[in-house]
Order: C-alpha cells, then sequence, then structure tokens
C-alpha cells in the first residue's frame, strides 16, 4: 500500500510504470508448509486490481529454504485477498492485514491455517498495532483521517478515534500511541492518542510527511519524514527526535534528499532508513544513523532500489526488500550489520512487511 499512497504524488509515472505489469499465475505449492522454528514471514502487496495478489512467503533461516503461497498451501488454496499491507505476529499468530480487500486475516503459525477473519469494508485499512495489555488492535484508516480500534479477541470494531491526514504508520510506546499523519507529504503531525481512554492528547508538528517511527536505543521516538518532492517550496526528508516524556523536540536530522520511509533501529546502536529514488518513485538506499552522535552514513547500502526493511532482532541482520516495480515476483536481499551481502532469496510480487519468528 506505501507505494499506493505514493502514486498520490506521482500519480502520472506510477499509471506508466504500472500499466504494463501482468500477473503471473502462481501455483499453491503442493504440500503445507512445515513448521517453521526460526523464520522470516514476508508478506506480499501483489499488483493493483490482483484480487489474489496479496500472498506469503516463508524462508527457514534453519534450512535456508523459501516457501511460497503459504497461506494458499494450507488453506485449500484459499487466498488472502488484495493488497497485503501489514503483519505482526501475536501470541502464536500472523496478523495479515489487507488494505485493497480491507480484511484482516489471522494466521495460526503452527500450521498456518486461518484461525480468524474480519473485513473493514469501505475503510482501507493500511496499518495495525496490536494492544495487548489493553486487547485490542489499532489499525489506520488511510483514507479516512481516523484508527479503528477493534477488540483483539472478537475482532469486532469498538470505536473510532479521528487524527490526521492519511495515517500510515503507528508506534506504541507506553500508553501513547504515535500516529504518523503523512498527508501523501502534505501533513506534518503526529497524533498522540491515549490508549487508556482512545482519544487524542496532543498533537506534534514536524515537518512534510511523517511516515515511520521506533523507539531508539536512546529512549527518545524517532520520527521520519519523506518531505513533500512537490511541494512549493519542495521539501527534503527530516527525521524528528521526541521526548515521549514532555513530547518536546529534542533534536532533528535533515537530509538533502526525500525519504522513503521504513526507519528501524537495529541491535548495534544505530538506525536505519530508506531513502527515496527519484527515478522509481519509491524506494531507494538505505542511510545508517548512530543512535548516541546523529552521525549519517548516507547509502550506508548504496543500492538504490529498496521499497521496505527489517532486521532480525537476533542476528541483526538487514533485510531489504526489491519489489522490482511490482512487475514480477520481487527479491529479499540480506545483509550484515557492516553493510556487507550475505544473500538473497525469492519472495513473490511486492515484498512489503517482514517479521521474524524465534
Amino acid at each position: 500500500m506505501r507505494h499506493l499512497a505514493y502514486s498520490v504524488l506521482f500519480v502520472l509515472s506510477l499509471t506508466v510504470v504500472l500499466s504494463g505489469c501482468k500477473d503471473d499465475p502462481v501455483t499453491p505449492a503442493p504440500t503445507p508448509t512445515p513448521t517453521l522454528l526460526n523464520a522470516v514471514y514476508v508478506l506480499n502487496e501483489g499488483n493493483f486490481g490482483d484480487a489474489t495478489g496479496a500472498r506469503l512467503t516463508a524462508y527457514d533461516l534453519d534450512q535456508d529454504s523459501a516457501y511460497r503461497d503459504v497461506f494458499e498451501a494450507a488453506n485449500r488454496g484459499q487466498h488472502l485477498g488484495s493488497l497485503g499491507d501489514d503483519m505482526k505476529l501475536h501470541n502464536g499468530k500472523a496478523y495479515i492485514l489487507m488494505s485493497g480487500s480491507e480484511n484482516l486475516v489471522v494466521m495460526n503459525l503452527s500450521n498456518h491455517t486461518l484461525a480468524q477473519s474480519a473485513g473493514f469494508a469501505g475503510d482501507t485499512p493500511n496499518y495495525m498495532v496490536i494492544d495487548s495489555a489493553r486487547g485490542k488492535v489499532y489499525i489506520c484508516r488511510l483514507f479516512k483521517n481516523s484508527l479503528l480500534v477493534v477488540n483483539l479477541s472478537t475482532l469486532v470494531v469498538i470505536d473510532s478515534i479521528p487524527v490526521g491526514n492519511n495515517p500510515q504508520s503507528m508506534l506504541l510506546h507506553g500508553k501513547d500511541l504515535y500516529v504518523c499523519n503523512g498527508g501523501f507529504g502534505s501533513d506534518r503531525t503526529v497524533s498522540v492518542v491515549d490508549v487508556l481512554g482512545d482519544s487524542v492528547r496532543a498533537t506534534i508538528t514536524v515537518s512534510d510527511g511523517p511516515s515511520s517511527s521506533l523507539i531508539a536505543s536512546d529512549g527518545n521516538i524517532w520520527i521520519a519524514c519523506t518531505g513533500n518532492a512537490f511541494g512549493i517550496p519542495a521539501t527534503p526528508g527530516k527525521i524528528f527526535i521526541v521526548d515521549p516524556t514532555t513530547l518536546a523536540i529534542e533534536d532533528s536530522i535533515s537530509f538533502s534528499e526525500n525519504l522513503w520511509g521504513s526507519l528501524v533501529q537495529g541491535i548495534d546502536g544505530n538506525a536505519y532508513v530508506v531513502g527515496a529514488n527519484p527515478a522509481s518513485f519509491y524506494g531507494g538506499a538505505i542511510h545508517r544513523i548512530a543512535v548516541a552522535t546523529k552521525a549519517v552514513t548516507l547509502n550506508f547500502i548504496a543500492t538504490d532500489i529498496y521499497y521496505a526493511m527489517s532486521i532480525d532482532p537476533t542476528s541483526g541482520d538487514l533485510f531489504l526488500t526489491d519489489a522490482k516495480n511490482f512487475a514480477s515476483n520481487g527479491v529479499i536481499s540480506i545483509y550484515n550489520k557492516g553493510g556487507v551481502f550475505k544473500k538473497s532469496f525469492a519472495a513473490q510480487k511486492g515484498p512489503a512487511s517482514i517479521v521474524f519468528k524465534h
């Protein structure tokens, strides 16, 4: 869904890129994927207009083996839906969110079978946070400028919360939920929701296009803003550092060009963010920031094709997705903490979200 969000700024260009894309037939695996002890799960968005394009790939870290169509193979060909956007693991299950088909699928990790499902018609759900302490799931409604509050056990909607324009990601820290209101580059706010009362208690003004956030190793909240390439004047990317107690902006890190997003925390005292590739209109090189000193290493991984990123919390390896313009199956490249390429494996169309099971 991130490429759909960015297409609001680059509609004509993306139309040219995507109009030639055709869906390749995908045959479900003949047998269910085995139970995986140490695995990487990749949620693939699929292409626009493909009603069954959201697919799940699993990579066995112990056996160096990749499995495609994991959900279909375990559920007699049943599909997840369209435009797979977000995935979270909780209590032995995978929560998988689709914005195109506007549904949530809960899958058992032990055998990859369907456990529960729910639909959110008209809400374009594109990101979620699980608040296990209070038994709730918060879901961004991309075009409704609000959040859904869903009961974690029943998947029934119990409330909604107005926030800023086009919320695209969230971060739960204590009782505060930080909501990045991206506005496709035009909003500059982060809504702070008190999850005890499910209401906005504060609004932080940053810069154009807040898109991703993390709890850094220094204890602060880091918020990445993409900038707005079409603003008047155009604005570049920036990272803001916020004190979670006072909600004051303590510092910021400026970039000369736009960022794409996917701000993540490493296990080595560094944060990493995906830059923006102006030629492809999504994804780019990987920049590294030392949390303690705020020193930036631009193009730490210089290949400017990466769409999304995640870091293995055990090894510290960086897993980077190449979406291949959504015209063919994407690839996941693995780099170690030093930025050295280790290996890659094939995913499916539009790999967008990566989670780890250990």
